[in-house]
């Protein structure tokens, strides 16, 4: 069968309001649900006391940016090309978000944002059963070939596995970061008034 461009160009568009406002709504659920299970299995003696721990605004900010983001390029990008773009994604919108409402400077780090894109990719790989027939279609669909495997969405369950596992991934690592700062700065006040 004779590959149709106009018809797969009009289908692409047709999808790219629904799956913007779904990525957003992906964004959200999956950073709460992070929010939920992070609070679950790390602070488990203290939410009888305090109550789940929320992530900072820039988190979600993140999320949010990094769904929409998902939703739009899933149309035109495989799933590897699509993970390494989340992922710069949503470093890049926490700290520009962090920045403009906590005035902490923005600091980029491609060599840790390597190995987030290389860690998450590989995830993709071992735990999403969708990715493989939805990498090779878009490998048929890249050279212009009608494709011959069939469409495979991945359901909701997975979507959300998924987001929820990067964004905590995601949180971990940045709030490790700020806890070392933190630390750090608390060293050298000290080391200043000894």
């Amino acid at each position: 069968m004779q590959y149709n461009l106009e018809y797969h160009k009009q289908l692409d568009r047709s999808h790219i309001l629904p799956n913007l406002l779904n990525g957003a709504k992906t964004g959200i659920i999956s950073q709460f649900l992070s929010d939920f299970f992070i609070s679950l299995f790390i602070f488990n003696d203290q939410i009888v006391i305090e109550d789940i721990k929320i992530s900072t605004t820039p988190s979600y900010y993140a999320s949010v940016a990094s769904g929409m983001i998902a939703g739009v390029l899933v149309i035109f990008l495989d799933p590897i090309a699509l993970v390494a773009f989340t992922t710069i994604t949503y470093g890049f919108v926490f700290e520009l978000a962090d920045y403009i409402m906590n005035n902490d400077p923005v600091e980029l780090t491609p060599v840790e944002d390597v190995f987030d894109i290389g860690l998450s990719v590989l995830l993709v790989v071992l735990f999403d059963p969708t990715a493989r027939s939805q990498y090779l279609r878009y490998e048929q669909k890249r050279h212009f070939i009608e494709p011959t495997i069939n469409r495979r969405d991945r359901d909701l369950t997975l979507t959300v596995f998924f987001s929820v596992l990067l964004s905590t991934y995601s949180f971990l690592k940045l709030t490790s970061k700020n806890e070392e700062l933190t630390s750090n700065t608390n060293a050298g006040e000290s080391s200043i008034k000894s």
